[in-house]
């Protein structure tokens, strides 16, 4: 993976307050895959994200990357605290079969 240049580098709350600043109030800082899930053919995801300029982490069960930012973006903006999207996102009873 190429390196970034130390002076690109910053504190994680120093980026979200310089994208707060330049008028992006809704980002995902990181997503990283952390796990396989029981259901076959998902997996675990560790999403930190920025709602509205609030920060937010939260597991996600997705069947890929873009279904994971897919679920991410169907929350954002409505207000949904961490805890609850936490419990949409990483939950079960909340997966539609990827066939439809």
């Amino acid at each position: 993976m190429a390196k970034v240049k130390s002076k690109y580098r910053r504190e994680e709350s120093e980026l979200i307050d310089s994208m707060i600043k330049s008028g992006n109030s809704t980002f995902i800082t990181s997503l990283t895959l952390v796990e396989t899930s029981k259901i076959k053919g998902y997996q675990i995801y560790d999403c930190t994200y920025v709602d509205n300029g609030t920060k937010k982490q939260v597991n996600i069960i997705a069947y890929d990357i873009n279904d994971a930012v897919s679920k991410v973006e169907s929350i954002v903006g409505l207000g949904v605290s961490q805890q609850a999207a936490n419990l949409m996102l990483g939950s079960e009873k909340f997966i539609k079969d990827k066939n439809g």
